[in-house]
C-alpha cells in the first residue's frame, strides 16, 4: 500500500481501504471493545488496552487519509474530453482530448452533429429546467466512428454564466430509471445493472467483462429481461429501457403539485436560514416532524395525499446542519437551545399549537425542547425514537453501519469524521442501488421496506438531503447520540406516546419499553416494522394525532 499503481481505479481502493478498516470494528472485535470500554472503570489494564487499540485505530486511519487524499479524481483525469455549450446549445470551449477525439471547436452547434434528436430534446429540457436528471449524449469518435458517451453538469459556480458543462462518462443510466424498471416489470438490481450497460452500448461480452460474469450468464439475465418486459429482442428491450429512462427523469414545471410537497425557507432571529418542508393542506392543523439521520424529511407521496384529505399540514424542518439549515455550534453543548429556532419558526408562520412528530435522533431533540415549548405542543409521538444510549451493549444487535457510527463518538470523534466522509463518499457513488444493504443490512423488515421503488428513491434523496452542506449534519448527530442527554431531561405534563416497530434493529423494543416506563409514557408495537416505520407504516403513527 505504498505505492498506488499507474491506473488503479480510486473506487477499488476506496473499497480496499473500507473493508480493511472496517473489519477493526466486526462482530468479535466489536464486543471485546464493548468488554474492554465497560471494564475500564474498574480494571486499569483494559483501560491501557482500550487506549493502545483506540491509538491503534486513528493510526491507522490517519495513513488511509493520506492514501485517500492522494488520490487522483476520475472526474478530473486529463483524458476525459469536457465540452462547454451554451443555452442555445452551441460549443463555447472544448479541452484538448475532446477536439482529438471528436472533432469538435467553438462555434459549432450540436444539432449540426449526428447526435440522436431525442438526446437534443432531453438537453434541451434540461437546460430550461424541465428535466431533474441531466442527460447523457453520444458523439461518435471521429477516427473510430465509436459512441463517446458525454453527460451534462453544471457547477455551481456557472450558474449565472449561460452555459453547461459536458463531461466524458462510462456510461448512461439514470437511477429512477432502474427502480422503474423494477416497479414496472418486476426486474431484478442485477437485471437492471446489465441492462445499464446495454442502454449505453455495451456488446453482451462487454458487460460480461464488465461485471466479471460470464457471457452465457449475461444472455441468460437478457434473455429474462426480454420475457419480463415482453420484448421481441434486445433491441425492443433497449427501445423501452431507454424510453423508461426519459419518463423517469422528466417532471413538469410545477414539481409541487405533483411531488406533493414544497420546499422552503425563512430567516431566523439570530440571521440563520432554516429549511423546511410543507406537506398536505397548506391551511391544515399543524404537526411538526422532527427527522433523524436516516431517510430525510418527507413522507411518502401516499401519506402527503392523505394528509391533503384529511386537513393536515406537515411541517418539517431541517434540523441545523441538514438540507439548506445553518448550524449553531452552541447546540452540540446545549441541544435544549433547538427549541429557540422551533418558536421562532411557530411563531413566524403565525401557528400557537402543534402536534410533534419525532423520527430517530429528533426524538432526542423533541424530548429536550419539551419543556420550553409545553404551550405549544399538544402530544409528542416518538415514532421510532433513539433513546439514552446507556452502554455500548445497547448496539450490539444494529445493523453494521449503524452500530460502527453509534460506538465511534466514544472512540474518536476524529474516526467517526474519517468515516462518515467515506461512506458519504461511497454512497453517492454507489447510488440508490447500494444504498439498502450499505445502511440497513441485517435488518430484514427495513430492506423490505426498500423493495418499494418509491421509499428506496425517497431514502436515497433524504439521504442527499441529510448531506447536502457536507457530512457535519451526521457527525453531529452521531455525537447527539452517544452523548449522556438523558441527564438534561426534564418532566413536562405533555402527553408523550412512542411508536415502536417490533423488527426493529437499530433500536430494539425493550430499550424502547424501559426508556418509556421512566417517563411514565404510552407505547405501542407494530407489527413487522422496522425503524423505517414512520415511512413504511405511516398509517400506524398518523391515527394517533388527535389535534386537542
Amino acid at each position: 500500500m505504498s505505492e498506488t499503481k499507474k491506473g488503479q481505479d480510486p473506487s477499488k481502493l476506496d473499497d480496499m481501504i473500507a473493508h480493511a478498516y472496517s473489519a477493526i470494528l466486526d462482530q468479535d472485535r466489536f464486543d471485546e471493545l464493548i468488554f474492554l470500554a465497560e471494564g475500564s472503570i474498574s480494571d486499569p489494564r483494559a483501560h491501557r488496552e482500550l487506549l493502545r487499540r483506540k491509538r491503534d485505530i486513528e493510526s491507522h486511519f490517519e495513513t488511509a487519509e493520506k492514501l485517500l487524499s492522494s488520490l487522483k479524481n476520475p472526474a478530473a483525469e486529463p483524458d476525459r474530453p469536457e465540452v462547454t455549450i451554451g443555452s442555445d446549445l452551441s460549443v463555447k470551449s472544448v479541452n484538448d482530448i475532446a477536439q482529438t477525439l471528436l472533432g469538435l471547436s467553438p462555434g459549432v452547434s450540436l444539432e449540426d452533429l449526428p447526435i440522436d434528436d431525442d438526446a437534443l430534446t432531453l438537453l434541451r429540457d434540461a437546460i430550461t429546467g424541465r428535466l431533474s436528471d441531466w442527460p447523457v449524449i453520444r458523439i461518435p469518435n471521429t477516427d473510430t466512428g465509436k459512441q463517446v458517451l458525454l453527460a451534462l453538469s453544471r457547477d455551481e459556480t456557472e450558474l449565472n454564466s449561460g452555459t453547461w458543462t459536458l463531461s466524458g462518462v462510462d456510461r448512461i443510466w439514470r437511477n429512477g430509471a432502474s427502480l422503474a424498471m423494477q416497479s414496472l416489470y418486476g426486474l431484478t438490481p442485477s437485471e437492471t445493472d446489465v441492462l445499464s450497460l446495454l442502454v449505453s452500448g455495451y456488446s453482451p461480452s462487454e458487460v460480461a467483462d464488465t461485471r466479471k460474469r460470464s457471457v452465457d450468464t449475461v444472455r441468460q439475465q437478457i434473455k429474462s429481461m426480454i420475457t419480463k418486459t415482453r420484448s421481441r429482442g434486445t433491441s425492443e428491450l433497449i427501445d423501452l429501457a431507454r424510453a423508461v429512462a426519459a419518463s423517469a427523469s422528466r417532471r413538469p414545471s410545477d414539481r409541487h403539485s405533483t411531488e406533493n410537497y414544497a420546499r422552503l425557507q425563512l430567516q431566523l432571529r439570530d440571521g440563520r436560514q432554516l429549511d423546511y418542508l410543507q406537506q398536505g393542506a397548506p391551511d391544515g392543523k399543524p404537526v411538526v416532524f422532527l427527522h433523524g439521520c436516516l431517510c430525510g424529511n418527507r413522507m411518502p407521496n401516499t401519506a402527503a395525499r392523505h394528509f391533503a384529505a384529511e386537513g393536515i399540514r406537515l411541517l418539517s424542518p431541517a434540523r441545523p446542519w441538514h438540507g439548506r439549515s445553518d448550524g449553531h455550534d452552541i447546540l452540540l453543548l446545549d441541544p435544549k437551545r433547538y427549541a429557540h429556532d422551533l418558536n421562532d419558526m411557530l411563531d413566524q408562520l403565525d401557528i400557537q399549537k402543534v402536534s410533534l412528530v419525532a423520527f430517530d435522533v429528533g426524538s432526542i431533540f423533541a424530548l429536550l425542547c419539551l419543556p420550553e415549548l409545553q404551550k405549544r405542543i399538544s402530544e409528542v409521538l416518538c415514532v421510532s425514537a433513539q433513546p439514552p444510549m446507556r452502554t455500548l451493549q445497547d448496539f450490539a444487535s444494529a445493523p453494521p453501519q449503524q452500530k460502527l457510527f453509534a460506538i465511534l463518538p466514544r472512540v474518536s470523534v476524529s474516526l467517526l469524521s474519517y468515516m462518515a466522509k467515506l461512506g458519504d463518499k461511497r454512497l453517492k457513488r454507489d447510488g440508490p442501488g447500494g444504498f439498502a444493504q450499505t445502511v440497513f443490512g441485517g435488518a430484514p423488515a427495513d430492506l423490505d421496506a426498500c423493495r418499494d421503488p418509491h421509499l428506496l428513491d425517497l431514502f436515497w434523496q433524504g439521504h442527499l438531503f441529510h448531506v447536502e452542506e457536507g457530512s457535519e449534519s451526521f457527525i453531529n448527530d452521531c455525537r447527539f447520540v452517544a452523548s449522556d442527554w438523558e441527564r438534561q431531561l426534564t418532566p413536562t405534563e405533555v402527553p408523550i406516546h412512542f411508536v415502536h416497530g417490533t423488527q426493529n434493529r437499530s433500536i430494539r423494543p425493550e430499550r424502547i419499553l424501559a426508556f418509556a416506563e421512566r417517563l411514565n409514557a404510552r407505547v405501542t408495537l407494530v407489527e413487522n416494522a422496522g425503524h423505517s416505520l414512520p415511512f413504511s407504516h405511516w398509517k400506524d403513527w398518523v391515527r394517533f394525532l388527535s389535534f386537542e
